[in-house]
């Protein structure tokens, strides 16, 4: 009996340490993929926009472009995937990742600028919000890669040193860019609906942005008014795992 124990324990041992490096092996290769898809993505992109930054006399002297017109440094990434619909960054972090929509809010949860599946997913728009006409409230997700890549810094916005620090993120649609004046970062449950995109009234608008600052943790003397636009920048606090708690950051849009 003794000696068949034994053999079961070492089973027993044996299975639990194969599930769990097999488990850390899949945990660090998510990283690594993530890594060299994310260098992939900023390479044709950051190529593009420095060509494209080159812009002649004639061409500032030109008739400005429609305001539906597709911005040329977005042309290469958009021959990789039609469904990138802008680009978001913070200088001095990590933060520096395409923007995908899907009509949904599950496809990119995991799967990569690609569309090839990725545990880590990418940074995308939600499907309700207009690329075109900026809703009131235009909402980006994000996994928090512990890292710092993708939103995984953004818990660091609940210290007012950090937000002190890095008070603008730059938004660049394929139409526009904005800079991004954060106002408000917090930690809260899915029960606050901070994600709604659109409202019947300024009356009902200015409700939110005053429960947005009665809850946000940091005061950045931004002024913000009904007749502004916000982005909100949404994770949850683990970084390929979903619960109810989440970390939000906010700002209004400032057209460059």
């Amino acid at each position: 009996m003794k000696k068949w124990t034994s053999k079961l324990l070492t089973i027993v041992y044996l299975t639990i340490f194969l599930f769990s490096g097999f488990s850390l092996a899949k945990y660090l290769y998510t990283y690594y993929e993530t890594s060299k898809s994310l260098e992939e993505v900023q390479t044709i992109y950051e190529s593009s926009l420095a060509a494209h930054e080159k812009v002649s006399i004639e061409e500032k002297t030109a008739e400005p472009l429609s305001p539906y017109t597709i911005r040329p440094q977005f042309d290469e990434l958009l021959a990789v995937n039609k469904n990138i619909v802008g680009w978001i960054s913070i200088d001095g972090t990590k933060l520096n990742n395409p923007i995908l929509q899907s009509n949904n809010n599950d496809f990119y949860l995991n799967h990569n600028f690609k569309d090839r599946e990725s545990r880590a997913g990418s940074v995308f728009m939600d499907y309700r919000n207009d690329v075109q006409a900026i809703n009131r409230n235009t909402i980006l997700y994000g996994h928090a890669m512990k890292n710092d890549t993708m939103f995984g810094s953004l818990k660091n916005y609940l210290k007012k040193d950090y937000a002190d620090q890095f008070p603008i993120i730059y938004l660049d649609t394929l139409y526009e860019g904005y800079d991004i004046e954060v106002f408000a970062a917090y930690e809260t449950t899915i029960d606050f609906y901070y994600i709604e995109t659109e409202f019947d009234s300024n009356e009902a608008f200015q409700t939110f942005l005053h429960d947005i600052q009665a809850r946000s943790v940091i005061d950045m003397n931004v002024d913000v008014s009904p007749e502004d636009k916000i982005l909100t920048l949404s994770t949850c606090k683990d970084a390929v795992l979903s619960d109810d708690h989440r970390f939000v950051v906010q700002g209004k849009l400032v057209k460059r």
